[in-house]
């Protein structure tokens, strides 16, 4: 690339895109290695002006006099990594970590580097520190059992087997009661040092749990392990001497081999050392008490304290929900907590001839059981009492209770003093304990009241609320770190609703909000001060998080006139709202629900359909054109659907709800049957035909997809070489390492694949290179004002230039005006598919397009 060329790559449309993109960009010579070229975000990365022409191991690295020992050109150049290399590199210059992507690229006769690198120091960060605990400086729960994994799979390659240790620390919890939390942890940094002594070079260990330890031996027996151990905790005696603690032993432990070829998970593997553990621990514990009995200690007797009986009770009624009451037997009076008094309209905490009037309060069904189950404690007969029966509160309803008591005799053996407690079942699991908020029962149970009792209320609001992506922070960091996000979620959300709001914990990362009074107006008002609070990323306990709020907003008698109807308006808006994007709340409008009713009667009438055989279904053929002579190259194969009840409805409607409800499979496979049938049935009038057919992304995730396209063209006859499996740019732009695989082993079949649409959501310029596809499809919104607008015409050409670069040819899509078909005949792309060409075409009428080009 002479310098006159250098200039004029300057000045061109694709190097305006290359400054603008995020990732850092450069060309060198790989003879010389000077800089031909280098992006605008690279220069002010590394602080350059001008790069162009010096050596890029003298601009990009510190120190260099020549080229850097890892550069990847040589392994490039001799075919050892394929035709790209991905690599990290941290570069001592910037100091910042990059994942380089490194290819070469032959041009004008000589062969030139290429380097697309992306500073990840951040997300490094963030890698490391969701994994490594913060106190001992070592791995945590998440990192481990990745590395516990990966040495697992090590050792079953090299037949090794591996002995793993799970101890937990004895004295934790007395140290932190005793001394502080902060020699606590002392003892927790020590208990991890002393053990991270024993290991060896292939061995680690990780934090599991607040006191829990994971060890793991690489290639040593349970024995040489034991052993191993043991001196660590002769080490911690010895250390305890001179430390002049009292810590004990400072750990327990349990050992279990893991052996080459077995099948045991990570958690049963654990599980196994806990049980071996558990048995040291509890023996620890037996030893420790019966020390301390020798000794004198933590035992013996102490002198009874005065306590006031009426504090001795109101302080034992506060502490439980249950209901306390002491009764004597003699007089018939009772004593009864407030709550009880408010609950079910007694006359008082006191109360004279208790049973008979708690006999005007009990069920019909359960009054005679109620009565001589307390007679027989009155007369003596027994001495415990349990009973279950229902009693009318102040509000009428009838509320299930459980009542057990032990009588107490006088010293002439009589009955005497009663007491016990009454448990309100109907108030069980009221609390969510995590978040601390009334659970999803109360919330049902409070709208089902509101609605009853506050008729002078003129409306009601709910509103449900889910985390978007909250699975994103379980995967991050762990299942513990999310149960905290919820729990912060839940205070933060309480501190902004108005006074005339409440929130309750529904399942898994949904809140609902009850607004008394609350129109749709009130209900945005409430939504955008907790979107404003979520729009940031969070931090907790040094790790952050990003986690917006969608919402659903239903309002009480407009959109219902009961619970069930409400709930369900709420969650379809919260659905929609999702559907939209997230991040959003949604107020219940009657069209939500008819379009929602609409989706889910097309799945009924779709799978209807499959069940008769694919009945209204037909598949479509659109052409495809040489773009230089327009003369018919192929087609692609379009499904439509004739619903017997809505008529014609759209490929963009239906092929969602094909894919939400799993039928896409059969459909996908009754589609490529049929196009695959048709392909060499106009084979006869076309030898050359090419047939272009659409693979839904969830068809690869079937193991035999590959071996049923192949059987299918095998039985049909027909070469692999006259299809052309298309898969959208958004699907294949995250395309993981399997799915890469299945494509290549299509590719090894002699199934050319196709990237449609691309240009849309996810276009990557680094995709072109990477992903295995034979063609590129520019998605039509490329051409729409092709005529006038010069940025959309220089996109197509550039594209269309990189594709040839890298060996793919192109497809034009969209292309309806002979206009249009001018202004893009001279852009270099091999095909075009528009309806200037045709619009898609049952089979009898492109059959007749085909018959009409042989004669």
């Amino acid at each position: 690339m002479t310098e006159e060329q250098i200039k004029l790559f300057k000045g061109t449309f694709l190097s305006m895109i290359l400054d603008q993109m995020h990732s850092n960009i450069y060309i060198s010579d790989t003879e010389t290695d000077e800089i031909l070229y280098m992006n605008q975000t690279m220069k002010r990365a590394f602080g350059l002006e001008d790069p162009e022409g010096k050596h890029c191991w003298k601009v990009l690295q510190k120190g260099m006099d020549r080229r850097c020992e890892f550069c990847h050109i040589d392994l490039l150049k001799k075919g050892e990594e394929g035709n790209e290399s991905t690599w990290r590199e941290s570069n001592a210059l910037t100091g910042r970590s990059y994942q380089n992507y490194d290819s070469l690229l032959r041009w004008d006769g000589r062969t030139y580097h290429i380097q697309d690198s992306v500073d990840v120091t951040e997300y490094d960060k963030m890698f490391y520190s969701a994994r490594m605990d913060e106190l001992t400086q070592m791995l945590n729960r998440r990192g481990g059992n990745e590395r516990l994994a990966q040495t697992i799979e090590q050792a079953e390659r090299e037949n090794q087997i591996l002995t793993l240790v799970l101890y937990d620390i004895n004295e934790l919890k007395r140290v932190n009661d005793q001394y502080g939390h902060s020699a606590g942890d002392a003892l927790l940094r020590y208990v991890a040092s002393i053990t991270k002594e024993g290991l060896g070079r292939m061995d680690f260990m990780f934090r599991l749990s607040g006191d829990e330890f994971v060890m793991l031996f690489y290639g040593r027996s349970k024995s040489e392990v034991e052993e191993s151990m043991k001196r660590i905790l002769m080490r911690a005696s010895q250390d305890r001497e001179h430390l002049d603690v009292d810590y004990g032993v400072p750990f327990s432990y349990g050992l279990t081999e893991i052996y080459p070829g077995e099948n045991s998970s990570i958690d049963e593997i654990i599980a196994r050392a806990d049980e071996q553990m558990y048995i040291q621990k509890r023996d620890y514990h037996i030893g420790r008490a019966r020390e301390a009995l020798k000794e004198g200690k933590e035992c013996g007797t102490g002198s009874l304290f005065d306590y006031d009986s009426e504090t001795f009770y109101q302080a034992l009624s506060a502490s439980t929900e249950d209901y306390i009451f002491v009764g004597d037997m003699g007089t018939g009076v009772f004593h009864y907590p407030q709550a009880m008094v408010d609950e079910f309209g007694l006359p008082g905490q006191v109360v004279k001839n208790a049973a008979a009037f708690w006999a005007g309060l009990i069920h019909p069904h359960d009054e005679a059981y109620f009565l001589e189950s307390n007679q027989d404690i009155a007369d003596g007969r027994e001495d415990y009492h349990n009973i279950e029966y229902r009693a009318r509160n102040v509000k009428g309803e009838w509320i299930w209770l459980r009542c057990r008591g032990k009588m107490i005799r006088g010293k002439d053996g009589r009955p005497g003093l009663f007491a016990g407690m009454i448990t309100n079942l109907g108030k069980r699991n009221r609390i969510d304990h995590m978040t601390g908020l009334y659970n999803k029962y109360e919330f049902e149970g409070d709208i089902k009241k509101y609605l009853v009792d506050h008729m002078e209320v003129d409306t009601i609001g709910i509103m449900i609320l889910d985390l978007d992506s909250f699975k994103n922070i379980n995967d991050l960091y762990d299942r513990s770190f999310g149960d905290e996000v919820l729990r912060i979620t839940a205070q933060k959300v309480s501190s902004i609703l108005p006074a005339n709001a409440k929130l309750y914990r529904l399942d898994g990362d949904e809140f609902g909000v009850l607004c008394m009074g609350c129109g749709e107006e009130a209900g945005r008002e409430i939504f955008t001060k907790i979107q404003q609070v979520f729009h940031k990323q969070q931090e907790y306990s040094g790790r952050k998080y990003y986690c917006t709020i969608s919402a659903g907003y239903t309002t009480y008698p407009k959109d219902g006139v009961n619970y069930l109807e409400l709930l369900k308006c709420a969650n379809y808006s919260l659905e929609h709202s999702k559907l939209m994007g997230k991040n959003r709340m949604t107020v219940f409008s009657k069209d939500i629900l008819c379009r929602r009713e609409r989706r889910l009667e097309l799945v009924e009438l779709l799978r209807e359909s499959m069940d008769r055989g694919f009945a209204g279904f037909s598949i479509h053929y659109q052409p495809q054109v040489d773009t230089q002579t327009g003369s018919l190259q192929g087609a692609e194969a379009l499904a439509r659907w004739h619903c017997s009840k809505y008529g014609d409805i759209s490929p963009g409607e239906f092929i969602p709800l094909l894919e939400q409800s799993g039928m896409i499979m059969n459909m996908g496979r009754w589609i490529f049957c049929h196009a695959a049938a048709q392909c060499r049935e106009w084979c006869r009038y076309m030898p050359d035909f090419q047939m272009s057919i659409n693979l839904s992304y969830m068809q690869l995730s079937e193991d035999d997809v590959i071996s049923y396209i192949e059987d299918t063209l095998k039985e049909l006859g027909l070469p692999p070489s006259h299809v052309v499996m298309e898969l959208t740019e958004t699907y294949l732009a995250t395309a993981d390492e399997e799915t890469l695989r299945m494509l290549n082993d299509m590719k090894a079949a002699g199934i050319r694949v196709a990237m449609d649409d691309f240009g849309v959501g996810y276009s990557s310029l680094f995709s072109l290179k990477t992903i295995p596809v034979d063609i590129v499809k520019i998605d039509r919104g490329f051409v729409k004002g092709i005529t006038s607008d010069l940025f959309n015409a220089t996109f197509i050409r550039s594209i269309t230039e990189l594709c040839h670069d890298v060996g793919k040819q192109v497809c034009l899509e969209g292309v309806e005006t002979g206009e249009e078909y001018l202004a893009v005949k001279e852009l270099g792309m091999e095909y075009i598919q528009g309806f200037y060409f045709g619009r898609p075409e049952p089979p009898d009428v492109f059959e007749k397009r085909l018959k009409c080009l042989k004669e």
